[in-house]
């Protein structure tokens, strides 16, 4: 057999220790590019979804009385002036009397915004890009005895529910909801007042 040459690679330990250093910070660096770039690939991939918090205990709305305005018949000028009218004209008429004090009261279902209906003041508790979970959301603040509303807003890449509480004509009135609600989560909600 042949005599092989060997060549020792001879390192002191302060080059050791030099070579040891660049090795780990060149995997630190690698590890951190990696998170960098997932945090971006997970923000890109997943869809935005909005989180409500949940409201423990039902709050009801006091109901509201008819004022004495509201429970009078119409006025006797108007019927008089109907009387040479059929009777379906006179009731047309006489329903159209307004009556003083009275509040503005938008017909409201869970399931869509109502038709031609605008100036109402809402208070807007979440929005979702599927309609599943917001008439979910709907149908547990309609159980608590609130009249929420559905709207559906399409926008350039996707449609946003927004789940809706109220429609009031005076801002007063949605400012004291959001008041019942912040006081029944036990702390300032994220929800905000609109007006349509």
């Amino acid at each position: 057999m042949k005599n092989k040459d060997f060549r020792e690679i001879q390192v002191s330990s302060s080059l050791l220790v030099v070579i040891f250093l660049g090795v780990l910070a060149l995997g630190v660096f690698i590890f951190l590019l990696g998170v960098s770039v997932g945090k971006k690939q997970v923000r890109v991939s997943s869809p935005t979804q909005i989180v409500t918090q949940q409201i423990p205990e039902p709050v009801k709305e006091p109901p509201v009385k008819p004022t004495a305005a509201e429970k009078e018949p119409a006025p006797a000028a108007i019927l008089q002036s109907s009387a040479g009218r059929s009777q379906p004209a006179a009731d047309e008429l006489a329903s159209k009397a307004p009556a003083k004090d009275s509040v503005v009261k938008a017909p409201v279902e869970a399931n869509k915004t109502p038709a031609g209906v605008s100036g109402l003041y809402y208070v807007q508790v979440a929005a979702f890009t599927e309609r599943a979970p917001a008439q979910a959301l709907a149908d547990k603040y309609k159980k608590q005895g609130y009249t929420p509303v559905i709207d559906p807003r399409p926008t350039s890449t996707k449609t946003w529910y927004r789940v809706r509480l109220g429609g009031y004509a005076s801002r007063d009135r949605a400012d004291d909801l959001l008041a019942k609600l912040n006081a029944a989560a036990g702390k300032k909600t994220d929800f905000q007042i609109v007006h349509d």
